[in-house]
């Protein structure tokens, strides 16, 4: 009769999928929310991306970040339960490009501690996306 008990690794890799789940459910959630600010700190990025990809005019800046704050939640449950937490890891970690790039432009800044808090800001995304590429290559091969 086979073993049942959890191992050790799975435990851990189902704790890691929910403490990075919970950082874009509760984003995506307020954002869904109070889209305000998040579209109008998109807008240059925005403006910018629909000038290459025209099916971006067909939604406005807020629908777009709303759209961003959806797969957010929805991928974000999806990998706390564990279910395709490949896809959903991946989905999180490409849709964290572009909400990091027009959230924290840092090198748009003067040198100084704003520029220092954004930097900080698009670093702490930019390692939440590793955690999100190694939960989807280790979840890949574990099948």
């Amino acid at each position: 009769m086979p073993d049942r008990r959890p191992r050790y690794d799975d435990v851990a890799r189902a704790l890691a999928r929910v403490a990075l789940a919970a950082v874009f459910v509760s984003g995506g959630r307020h954002v869904w929310r109070h889209p305000d600010g998040p579209a109008q700190a998109a807008e240059p990025l925005l403006k910018r991306c629909r000038r290459t990809v025209p099916i971006l005019d067909w939604l406005s800046d807020r629908q777009l970040v709303r759209v961003n704050a959806a797969v957010h939640v929805a991928a974000g449950v999806g990998l706390s339960v564990g279910r395709v937490p490949a896809v959903c890891a991946t989905a999180l970690a490409a849709s964290l490009v572009p909400t990091t790039v027009a959230a924290f432009p840092f090198w748009e800044q003067p040198p100084g501690p704003q520029r220092a808090k954004q930097q900080g800001e698009f670093l702490k995304n930019a390692a939440m996306a590793g955690g999100l590429l190694a939960v989807a290559l280790t979840d890949r091969t574990q099948k």
